[in-house]
Parts: C-alpha cells; structure tokens; sequence
C-alpha cells in the first residue's frame, strides 16, 4: 500500500496484492518510483498480510457545525468508492463530555467506537475515520485510517511539528502553491494568493474575485467542460505590483490555452490598477504572443471603464483573443464564451 495523503488508492493501482518475494519487490519498486494523484513522489510503501474479509464497513467520528455535536457516522458497506455510498451511512449523535455507553446501528461495535472517542478527543481532533474496518471471522482489524486535526489546538500539541505540511487538499502545497503564499505576504493591502491551488492537466489560468462569484464562476467553468488549471482569487483593493505577481504565478503554469479573469461587482478595489497589474504580467509571458490565447476579463466597480480602455490599447497589436465584459454581463454566462475563445483555438 503506497502512503500517500489521499483515498481511493486500490482504483488508481497504489494498492497491489502479491503472493510471493519476487512480486513483493517489484511491486515496491514500481511503487517507489511512481507519483500519486497530486504528482507527489510515493515515499513508502506499507506491507501487510493479507486477509479473509467477510465484511467491510465504514467508521469515523466528526464534528457537525451545524448541529452542535459530535457525530459517528457508520455504514456496513465500506471500502472504496465510499462517495458514491452517502445514502447507506447512518448517524449516531454522541457527546464531547461523556463516553458513549451505546451504539444503536452495531452494538458490537461499542468498544471500536470508544477508542475513536478517546482518540477524537486526546488529539483536537476534527475527523477520525476508519476505512475499512473489516471483520474476518469475530475479530475486526482496521485497515486504513485517516485523521485530520484542528489547526487552531497546534500550541497544545508539539508533536505536530513532526507532520508534514499539507494544505486544504490533503497534501503538501506545490510549488506554485508556496509562490502564492509568497505573494499574499508582500504587501498588507488587500489579499492576493491567500488561496491558490493548482490542478492537474488543466487549460485555463483562474484570477477571481469576490468569494461567491468565485466559486460561481469555477462552477460555471466546469460545467461548460473546461479544466481550470488553479483557483486563487485577489480582493480588497491589492495594489497593482502585488496582482502583478500573483498573475505571474498563474502565467508560468505550463501549456495554458486560456487566462480568466471573472470577478463580481467590486464596491472599492481599484478595477484600473488592478487589471493593470494583470496586463504588466501577461505583456511579460510568452502567452501574450501565442496567437489566439484567450483572455477573458469580466470586472465592474470603480473605474472599470477606463480599466477596459487600458487593457484594449496596451494589448492592441498582440496575438490574444481577448473579450472584455462589463458589470451588466452575467458572470456564469461567462464560462460559455471561454468556451467559445478556446473551440476557436482548435478550428484555426
């Protein structure tokens, strides 16, 4: 089993059964030498002894914003391709202050859920999840696990200091992802690259604004079939240098077709330094003399006419695609005209 920070292992080969000494090695070879789904390179390998299994089921303890309470949730059928299983998963309220006595849904599970209470609650805990917890005969073995703490209890706990960085995705940040850091901490105006995250194999670089835009227009995107190579947004009026660098940092991601820059109606950023910013950096790119490379800007707020001005004249002459929408442009119908720039792409 390669040990990499994400599920669903088995379906993508980072799990191989073996039956003797000469598979054993190659199998933990070609595993050392492969990359997971995050294209992070597999650094160990974990042997174990195979099993009968006659059933797999499915265990976690986590804490519901919304109800106030601590909840276990259970289902008899687990394993891989849990996702796509929420309808079988049953819920059990418990509570932070008392052990829980009982467990309705497999009592015989009683003492399994216990130990993940104590763990749950030893380590600030926000997930503990056990998957599968298999029974082969009368005994039950744990054969994954994951876990995920509360960053904010890290002063009551030294030891995770030893864990390596990881972001919101359950993985180490990659390059580009430590470049953004980077660039939100240059200047104290405005924010820039706080949240950037970088997918594999897409087409188009994302510069959004405003957070239910945002993920409006990620939404949108992906529902028209485009690939966004990264999600980060600028806000709150950051000065030109500071888009300047975050755009840099959009532009140096490899075989981009496109660069979108959707935002919603801004009530003080600034949209002609802002967009200036944006246009210092793509001037400098190879992308600016890639014929047909598709910008798309669609920005209102202060100044946002005189923004558009700006952009036409300083990319007058140069081999964009570029479309320019204004405030009274829907921003989920943008999605559909980067469609549109990038089908134009494959017919020239």
């Amino acid at each position: 089993k390669a040990q990499v920070l994400h599920g669903n292992r088995e379906v993508q080969g980072l799990i191989i059964k073996v039956e003797n000494h000469d598979q054993t090695l190659k199998a933990v070879s070609g595993l050392l030498d492969a990359t997971d789904q995050y294209r992070q390179p597999i650094i160990a390998v974990l042997l174990e002894e195979s099993i009968s299994v006659d059933q797999q089921i499915y265990l976690s303890l986590s804490y519901d914003t919304r109800t106030r309470r601590l909840i276990a949730y259970y289902s008899p059928k687990g394993g891989t391709g849990m996702d796509d299983r929420g309808e079988t998963l049953q819920q059990v309220q418990l509570s932070v202050l008392n052990e829980p006595v009982q467990f309705p849904p497999a009592p015989e599970l009683l003492p399994v859920v216990q130990q993940l209470w104590q763990c749950f609650l030893e380590n600030d805990a926000v997930l503990v999840e056990v998957n599968p917890l298999v029974r082969s005969g009368e005994k039950y073995y744990c054969l994954d696990a994951k876990i995920e703490l509360e960053d904010i209890a890290a002063s009551r706990h030294t030891e995770w200091s030893l864990y390596g960085q990881r972001n919101t995705l359950g993985r180490p940040p990659t390059e580009l992802e430590l470049r953004a850091r980077e660039v939100s901490q240059m200047d104290h105006r405005g924010a820039a690259g706080e949240s950037f995250f970088e997918f594999i194999n897409g087409d188009v670089g994302v510069l959004a604004s405003g957070g239910g835009a945002s993920q409006l227009a990620m939404d949108a995107l992906m529902a028209a079939g485009i690939r966004p190579a990264n999600y980060t947004e600028y806000s709150g009026n950051p000065p030109r240098e500071k888009v300047k660098a975050l755009t840099e940092v959009v532009l140096s991601i490899p075989n981009l077709r496109g660069l979108y820059v959707v935002g919603s109606n801004a009530s003080f950023t600034d949209i002609y330094e802002t967009l200036a910013g944006v246009v210092d950096s793509l001037l400098e790119s190879a992308y600016v003399e890639r014929p047909g490379f598709a910008v798309l800007i669609r920005r209102g707020g202060p100044r946002w006419q005189e923004a558009f001005e700006m952009v036409k004249e300083r990319l007058a002459g140069k081999r964009v695609n570029l479309k320019l929408f204004g405030p009274d442009f829907p921003v989920v119908d943008t999605a559909a005209e980067m469609k549109d720039m990038l089908d134009a792409q494959v017919k020239e």
